[in-house]
């Protein structure tokens, strides 16, 4: 399957090009047929290589849609526009510090940004100190979710601009969730946006969209697969080929202390 997704092949001619390596490396084996490949993959658990360091995450997250050749595509070619193409829609979460995918969702297209953070925070080994997002991503039960993180003791600071209407919410008890975005809020308004996002570290988001550029780029737009369960397996892999790349591609830096 990674090979088939890394070379833009379907599941026939990933086959053959198995059965060839196998060949050639005189190992008497014989390549997964084609057909059980496919009534198989929407069962496979596919975990993300991922090197970082696992404590004080600083998380940027995105999502961009992935194309899917169906009913819609068909009838949009034959009569025209007002028939919908089918997308879905995948949701990265990146670390800042390595440019790892460490958490990944696929969903159908009509399917809200922040109601997903909660799930690939769920996948997310370790401590994650903040997440930055876009301002589709501020929504009050996400802010609460990061305000009280599950399976975490610390909250998770949210480095999210508010809406351009944003206003100080007024509560009768102190939320964690509700005093950090009045806080924003005040910020926004006293130093302006621009100074806000530059001392925020708000533009690492940047980062999320480089990698939702670089999974289009490398693995393609388009899902082969027909079935949601198989296409959230395809897209998991295809994360995994990217961190693999960048284990194998991205040099580590450590520091080291000079002498007098």
């Amino acid at each position: 399957m990674t090979l088939g997704k890394l070379l833009h092949q379907p599941l026939r001619q990933t086959q053959g090009l198995v059965q060839s390596l196998l060949e050639l490396m005189c190992i008497d084996l014989e390549a997964p047929d084609y057909s059980t490949l496919s009534r198989r993959q929407g069962d496979l658990q596919i975990t993300l290589p991922v090197k970082g360091k696992g404590e004080g995450l600083h998380v940027v997250v995105d999502s961009s849609g992935l194309k899917v050749y169906g009913e819609g595509e068909w009838r949009t070619r034959q009569y025209g526009w007002s028939y919908r193409r089918t997308w879905r829609k995948l949701h990265l979460s990146l670390d800042v510090e390595t440019g790892e995918i460490v958490a990944q969702t696929l969903t159908l297209a009509g399917v809200d940004d922040a109601s997903q953070v909660k799930p690939m925070l769920e996948q997310i080994e370790g401590r994650v100190d903040r997440l930055g997002g876009d301002g589709a991503y501020d929504r009050w039960r996400m802010l609460r979710t990061l305000a009280y993180p599950s399976g975490q003791a610390t909250p998770i600071e949210a480095v999210i601009p508010p809406q351009r209407q944003a206003r100080v919410r007024k509560a009768k008890r102190r939320y964690r969730h509700i005093e950090g975005r009045n806080q924003r809020v005040v910020d926004i308004d006293r130093k302006g946006p621009k100074k806000w996002k530059r001392e925020s570290g708000y533009h690492h988001r940047s980062l999320a969209e480089t990698g939702v550029c670089r999974f289009k780029g490398i693995l393609g737009p388009t899902l082969r697969s027909r079935k949601l369960p198989s296409q959230q397996v395809e897209a998991r892999i295809g994360c995994s080929i990217l961190n693999r790349m960048i284990h194998l591609g991205k040099s580590e830096s450590y520091k080291v202390e000079i002498p007098a």
